[in-house]
């Protein structure tokens, strides 16, 4: 039995045991907080568990779950919140790291003193396949009025390891592109957010093994934001509704249909 924790990592795990590697190692490396970290694979071998389920015999903060196995890459986010102990949690994809060892315990500290629903880091993106454009989108966002509704056109929040929140929110399986997107705009709208200064997190983006590489993201993001839509949050009205269509289609005819 774990001894109380302060903040739950998530990693999502699929077939890249070198990614994983990576990841894992720094979330063990992080320093001044009570960190539980599980690891829900979804892969089909075994090169991922055997890894992970070493570490775990020689740390009992570190915990191997076998995946949700339904095909959704979702249910197995969801299965791995579903497992956490502690009242904070972080989600962070096998393809992110942690780049500052105190990060998470500044976002505890943050959020323990302020009571905020969440606290986000500065990310570096790296993509692979084709470069990133998040470090033009960040800083453009910064200078925006932050209005939850703009996060399905400019998703100015970037990887999930940036993303602090509390318990026991969980993501929506309906959604793909837009999945995180619709996360976020959940959980700020149950209180204020935090930023941290420096930066924290680093991710790769644009890669074969990526969600994104296996979908059309305009058409998805348009089907996502249908679904949002239709379930009428507040802050999207016909509007906001209609400049997320313009928005997305924009960006797909300037980078080939991936936005």
């Amino acid at each position: 039995m774990l001894e109380r924790v302060d903040i739950s990592c998530v990693i999502p795990a699929y077939e890249r045991l070198d990614l994983l590697t990576l990841c894992l190692a720094c979330a063990r490396a992080q320093q001044g907080v009570r960190l539980e970290i599980i690891v829900s694979d979804d892969s089909t071998g075994d090169a991922i568990g055997e890894f992970v389920r070493e570490i775990a015999a020689r740390d009992p903060f570190v915990r191997y779950l076998p995946g949700a196995r339904t095909g959704n890459p979702v249910d197995n986010w969801n299965h791995g919140l579903d497992h956490a102990s502690a009242p904070l949690r972080v989600l962070v994809h096998q393809d992110e790291h942690f780049m500052d060892p105190g990060y998470l315990a500044r976002a505890v500290g943050a959020m323990t003193s302020s009571g905020a629903a969440a606290t986000l880091a500065r990310t570096a993106v790296k993509g692979v396949n084709r470069p990133s454009r998040f470090h033009l989108v960040a800083p453009l966002a910064r200078r925006l009025p932050r209005a939850v509704w703009l996060l399905p056109m400019l998703n100015w929040i970037g990887p999930t390891a940036a993303f602090v929140f509390r318990a026991p929110h969980r993501f929506d399986r309906d959604m793909v592109q837009l999945a995180d997107v619709e996360f976020y705009r959940r959980v700020l709208r149950t209180g204020p957010m935090v930023r941290l200064s420096g930066l924290c997190v680093g991710s790769l983006g644009h890669h074969a093994d990526s969600i994104t590489a296996r979908i059309d993201p305009a058409a998805r993001a348009m089907v996502d934001l249908g679904i949002l839509k239709s379930r009428r949050p507040p802050e999207i009205g016909a509007v906001q509704y209609a400049l997320a269509r313009l928005v997305i289609s924009f960006r797909a005819r300037c980078l080939g249909r991936r936005p």
